[in-house]
């Protein structure tokens, strides 16, 4: 059965029974905030201007960060329509946290004020007029539906070269949602930046999993497992910003890597996570083939020679049809310049640059060992301890921590 699951849906991918379109349906949107702006004022603005049928929860998320300066701008939101309702969590517990506050204050509700769909957004994050309208759409059109993204784009891409390789990483992140679309249930994250849930699938899959690294992923995958499908609404953008240093990045990408990691080897999710486990499946195989070649060439007994050709000549070609689906891929880039072209075209930054993410993914893996190493082992001295705690302090201090949620 568990065969016939996974691999009935990659030789005949679920085709999606598109329903009647309406808009007639209670949406809450959640707005988690730990350090409120102008732009969350803005974006609340926008919500109720553009969508006449939400209800909205702005969640203050106790983080004592300038108390002064978020009361102030929280007490302008609330006053903006009796539609919004400001909360505010006992204690900090970072987004997931804010996100299950307002959870237990909407489903708590009589049944007959319960929405038909609950949206969760970043508060930086700027939409257009129909990207609800869309969301909501698309996440009725078909009863599988448990969860719908809106498509990733980058809003501050042409600040500098980082951000450009990211502008152009971000639009093959929505290239993988759409061609993951009825296989596997569906795409592997519907990413926290702007998602839209069925409120059955929330009630059956429960609150978000806190202080988890990325969270996304992880209720993402207990609503595929509980047979649900998700997808990306293709016609629903909504913009962010991306890490425009490095040593954000970096950190960033440790958090995103480590965290699918615990999402993966948690055995009920394996379902729902197949894309990762052959991704990681054939990465780890590949670094362990070329490390065997370096080592055993020459030696007797080695790898004979024309295994490491086809494997070079293998990689080469699936190498040149990415690059090639790539540049055709572009013609649904809209924010690209002749800049964005000449990364793409060169090829060598997007090279260099997916290389250092797999440094990071190495990384990762060495950290994960660590940390089920020194569960396996558990307290057995203070010497181990002290040494635990030690090797810890090094690696948070390179970026890899399980210690953290998302903001």
């Amino acid at each position: 059965m568990f065969i016939k699951s996974i691999f009935g849906s990659f030789f005949a991918p679920h085709k999606f029974q598109v329903k009647r379109k309406t808009t007639k349906h209670r949406v809450a949107v959640i707005v988690p905030s730990f350090q409120p702006g102008k732009l969350t004022f803005s974006l609340v603005q926008k919500l109720l201007v553009w969508n006449k049928n939400v209800t909205l929860y702005v969640v203050d998320d106790s983080t004592p960060h300038e108390y002064e300066v978020k009361h102030r701008v929280f007490a302008r939101i609330r006053a903006l329509s009796s539609r919004v309702t400001v909360l505010r969590t006992p204690e900090n517990k970072m987004k997931a946290g804010a996100i299950n506050h307002a959870l237990f204050y909407i489903l708590n509700q009589k049944k007959s004020l319960l929405p038909d769909a609950v949206i969760t957004l970043d508060d930086d994050v700027i939409i257009s007029k129909n990207t609800i309208k869309n969301l909501v759409i698309n996440l009725f059109e078909d009863d599988s539906l448990g969860a719908v993204c809106s498509q990733c784009r980058v809003i501050n891409k042409n600040k500098n070269f980082l951000t450009r390789l990211q502008g152009l990483e971000y639009l093959g992140f929505n290239g993988a949602r759409l061609a993951d679309e009825g296989f596997f249930r569906g795409p592997l994250v519907m990413h926290g930046m702007l998602t839209a849930f069925r409120t059955k699938a929330l009630q059956e899959v429960g609150l978000f999993t806190e202080h988890h690294l990325i969270e996304d992923y992880e209720i993402t995958a207990r609503i595929k497992n509980k047979g649900w499908h998700v997808r990306l609404a293709p016609n629903a953008y909504a913009w962010t910003e991306v890490p425009e240093k490095f040593s954000n990045l970096w950190r960033q990408r440790t958090r995103w890597m480590v965290g699918g990691l615990f999402v993966v080897t948690d055995i009920h999710y394996w379902h729902a996570a197949i894309q990762d486990i052959v991704g990681h499946v054939f990465f780890i195989s590949t670094f362990l083939f070329v490390i065997a070649s370096f080592i055993l060439r020459g030696s007797p007994g080695s790898i004979p020679r024309a295994i490491p050709i086809v494997i070079i000549v293998l990689s080469l070609t699936q190498a040149l049809l990415w690059y090639l689906f790539q540049i055709w891929f572009m013609r649904f880039y809209r924010e690209k310049d002749w800049k964005d072209w000449l990364i793409r075209l060169v090829l060598i930054p997007e090279f260099i640059y997916a290389n250092v993410l797999a440094i990071v993914l190495l990384g990762s893996y060495v950290f994960f060992i660590f940390q089920a190493v020194f569960s396996w082992i558990g307290k057995k001295s203070k010497a181990v301890t002290r040494i635990k705690v030690l090797i810890e302090k090094i690696f948070s201090w390179i970026g890899y921590t399980k210690g953290w949620g998302t903001r």
